[in-house]
Protein backbone atom coordinates (compact mmCIF):
# COMPACT_ATOMS: atom_id res chain seq x y z
CA UNK A 1 0.00 0.00 0.00
CA UNK A 2 1.46 3.13 -0.70
CA UNK A 3 1.78 5.96 1.82
CA UNK A 4 1.43 9.42 0.66
CA UNK A 5 2.51 12.25 3.37
CA UNK A 6 -0.19 15.16 4.16
CA UNK A 7 0.96 18.83 3.74
CA UNK A 8 0.36 18.94 7.47
CA UNK A 9 2.42 16.04 8.40
CA UNK A 10 5.53 17.97 6.21
CA UNK A 11 4.76 20.86 8.22
CA UNK A 12 4.62 18.96 11.28
CA UNK A 13 8.14 17.78 10.53
CA UNK A 14 9.80 20.79 11.12
CA UNK A 15 8.86 21.14 14.61
CA UNK A 16 10.93 18.53 16.23
CA UNK A 17 8.26 16.03 18.50
CA UNK A 18 11.00 16.11 21.28
CA UNK A 19 11.30 19.91 21.59
CA UNK A 20 7.62 19.99 21.95
CA UNK A 21 7.67 17.83 24.73
CA UNK A 22 10.76 19.01 26.50
CA UNK A 23 9.08 21.95 26.43
CA UNK A 24 5.59 20.72 27.51
CA UNK A 25 6.97 19.30 30.45
CA UNK A 26 8.98 22.40 31.21
CA UNK A 27 6.24 24.40 31.68
CA UNK A 28 3.16 22.45 33.04
CA UNK A 29 4.75 19.23 33.93
CA UNK A 30 2.69 16.02 33.94
CA UNK A 31 -0.66 16.76 33.07
CA UNK A 32 -3.88 14.59 34.01
CA UNK A 33 -3.84 11.30 32.04
CA UNK A 34 -7.91 11.80 30.91
CA UNK A 35 -6.98 15.73 29.60
CA UNK A 36 -6.57 16.59 25.69
CA UNK A 37 -2.82 16.28 25.10
CA UNK A 38 -0.51 19.67 23.96
CA UNK A 39 0.32 17.88 21.19
CA UNK A 40 -2.84 17.12 19.79
CA UNK A 41 -4.18 20.37 21.03
CA UNK A 42 -1.47 21.92 19.16
CA UNK A 43 -2.88 20.02 16.01
CA UNK A 44 -6.13 21.13 16.32
CA UNK A 45 -5.05 24.77 16.71
CA UNK A 46 -2.80 24.56 13.44
CA UNK A 47 -5.11 22.40 11.57
CA UNK A 48 -7.96 25.63 12.35
CA UNK A 49 -5.42 28.65 11.82
CA UNK A 50 -4.59 27.13 8.48
CA UNK A 51 -7.89 25.79 7.65
CA UNK A 52 -9.35 29.55 8.37
CA UNK A 53 -11.66 27.78 11.07
CA UNK A 54 -13.62 30.11 12.88
CA UNK A 55 -15.07 28.22 15.72
CA UNK A 56 -14.29 24.65 17.97
CA UNK A 57 -17.49 22.93 16.09
CA UNK A 58 -15.67 23.72 12.95
CA UNK A 59 -12.36 22.30 13.98
CA UNK A 60 -13.82 19.11 15.71
CA UNK A 61 -15.67 18.86 12.01
CA UNK A 62 -13.16 19.05 10.30
CA UNK A 63 -10.69 16.42 12.73
CA UNK A 64 -13.39 14.31 12.77
CA UNK A 65 -13.90 13.85 8.84
CA UNK A 66 -10.28 13.56 8.78
CA UNK A 67 -9.97 10.50 11.63
CA UNK A 68 -7.00 8.01 9.20
CA UNK A 69 -4.66 11.26 9.13
CA UNK A 70 -4.75 12.30 12.64
CA UNK A 71 -3.79 8.49 13.83
CA UNK A 72 -0.73 9.33 11.39
CA UNK A 73 0.24 12.65 13.27
CA UNK A 74 -0.40 11.33 16.76
CA UNK A 75 -2.63 12.61 17.85
CA UNK A 76 -6.04 11.65 19.68
CA UNK A 77 -9.57 11.75 19.27
CA UNK A 78 -10.59 15.37 19.87
CA UNK A 79 -14.14 16.70 21.22
CA UNK A 80 -15.26 20.28 21.27
CA UNK A 81 -15.52 20.60 25.34
CA UNK A 82 -11.84 18.97 25.86
CA UNK A 83 -10.28 21.25 23.16
CA UNK A 84 -12.49 24.44 24.57
CA UNK A 85 -11.11 23.40 28.28
CA UNK A 86 -7.69 22.42 26.79
CA UNK A 87 -7.53 26.37 25.42
CA UNK A 88 -9.28 28.07 28.75
CA UNK A 89 -5.76 26.04 30.30
CA UNK A 90 -3.36 26.94 27.49
CA UNK A 91 -0.42 28.75 29.58
CA UNK A 92 1.11 31.57 26.09
CA UNK A 93 4.34 30.22 28.14
CA UNK A 94 4.52 27.51 26.59
CA UNK A 95 3.76 28.99 23.17
CA UNK A 96 6.53 31.45 23.58
CA UNK A 97 9.25 29.33 25.21
CA UNK A 98 8.32 26.90 21.89
CA UNK A 99 8.64 29.65 19.57
CA UNK A 100 12.25 30.48 20.81
CA UNK A 101 13.75 27.34 20.78
CA UNK A 102 12.35 27.24 17.26
CA UNK A 103 13.83 30.58 16.63
CA UNK A 104 17.17 29.47 18.07
CA UNK A 105 17.50 26.65 15.84
CA UNK A 106 16.67 29.03 12.52
CA UNK A 107 19.37 31.15 13.52
CA UNK A 108 21.84 28.37 14.01
CA UNK A 109 21.11 26.85 10.82
CA UNK A 110 21.43 30.44 8.71
CA UNK A 111 24.06 29.94 6.28
CA UNK A 112 26.88 33.32 6.80
CA UNK A 113 27.53 34.92 3.40
CA UNK A 114 31.19 35.63 2.21
CA UNK A 115 30.50 39.64 2.56
CA UNK A 116 30.30 41.64 5.31
CA UNK A 117 28.83 44.78 6.59
CA UNK A 118 29.97 47.44 9.00
CA UNK A 119 26.37 47.43 10.31
CA UNK A 120 23.51 44.82 10.23
CA UNK A 121 21.19 44.68 7.23
CA UNK A 122 18.16 45.34 7.04
CA UNK A 123 15.61 45.70 4.51
CA UNK A 124 12.37 46.94 3.88
CA UNK A 125 9.18 44.84 1.40
CA UNK A 126 5.81 47.04 1.74
CA UNK A 127 3.27 44.39 0.11
CA UNK A 128 -0.04 45.91 -0.99
CA UNK A 129 -3.05 43.27 0.24
CA UNK A 130 -6.14 43.33 -1.45
CA UNK A 131 -9.17 42.56 0.86
CA UNK A 132 -13.27 42.91 0.28
CA UNK A 133 -14.87 46.75 0.68
CA UNK A 134 -17.98 44.75 1.88
CA UNK A 135 -15.60 43.01 5.06
CA UNK A 136 -13.66 45.26 5.76
CA UNK A 137 -15.11 48.59 5.14
CA UNK A 138 -12.36 50.56 6.91
CA UNK A 139 -9.75 49.80 4.71
CA UNK A 140 -10.40 52.82 1.68
CA UNK A 141 -7.55 52.35 -0.63
CA UNK A 142 -9.81 53.89 -3.66
CA UNK A 143 -12.84 54.47 -4.33
CA UNK A 144 -13.70 51.22 -5.55
CA UNK A 145 -10.93 49.16 -4.28
CA UNK A 146 -9.83 48.44 -0.33
CA UNK A 147 -6.59 47.08 0.70
CA UNK A 148 -3.93 48.20 3.20
CA UNK A 149 -0.31 48.26 3.02
CA UNK A 150 1.96 45.61 5.11
CA UNK A 151 4.90 46.47 6.10
CA UNK A 152 7.96 44.17 7.05
CA UNK A 153 11.89 44.25 8.12
CA UNK A 154 14.05 41.41 7.12
CA UNK A 155 16.94 40.86 8.73
CA UNK A 156 19.61 40.71 5.78
CA UNK A 157 22.11 38.08 7.40
CA UNK A 158 19.62 35.50 8.79
CA UNK A 159 16.82 35.60 5.99
CA UNK A 160 14.22 36.35 8.94
CA UNK A 161 11.65 39.13 9.89
CA UNK A 162 13.37 41.09 12.20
Amino acid sequence: MAYNSSVLSQLLKLLPRHEFEKQANRVDGKRRSDALSRWSQFIALTIGQLGGRRSLRDIEATLRSQGHHRYHLGSQSISRSALGRANEQLDYRFYEGLFQSLYRRCMSSTRSHGFRFKNKLFSLDASLIDVSMKVFPWVKFGRKKSAFKLHLDHDGANFLQA
